[in-house]
């Protein structure tokens, strides 16, 4: 068993993903992207999974940071410029084919995490 653990880890191409959870608002939303509003900085290019819970039910798109900037007078918030990413076609829960009956203002809370390999 220890021999295939080392074999792995000394494997050239070994790919790994650190992945966190960060708390967003959804503020707004169309066809190409969101603007999102977080106690977090990330750091542009940053790449996740955007999962936003309406009327019971989760829909999710992978998205990429295109922008931070911290809130005018709040120190403590920033709002995260974000673009849709065509890692896959957009399935029945993905939050660019709902975006005619979702309103940003009905979404209460969403989060932000890296993508699942």
């Amino acid at each position: 068993m220890l021999d295939a653990l080392d074999a792995i880890l000394k494997a050239n191409d070994l790919v790994a993903v650190l992945g966190r959870e960060v708390a967003v608002r959804l503020v707004d939303i169309s066809g190409s992207g969101c603007l999102l509003e977080s106690g977090s900085r990330l750091d542009e290019g940053t790449t996740g999974s955007l999962r936003v819970n309406f009327e019971g039910l989760e829909y999710a798109d992978d998205v990429r940071i295109m922008r931070c900037r911290p809130s005018e007078g709040s120190s403590s918030l920033y709002y995260l410029g974000a673009e849709f990413l065509w890692t896959t076609s957009p399935g029945d829960r993905s939050l660019r084919r709902v975006l005619a009956s979702l309103q940003a203002t009905a979404v209460k809370a969403g989060k932000f995490e890296a993508p699942r390999m």
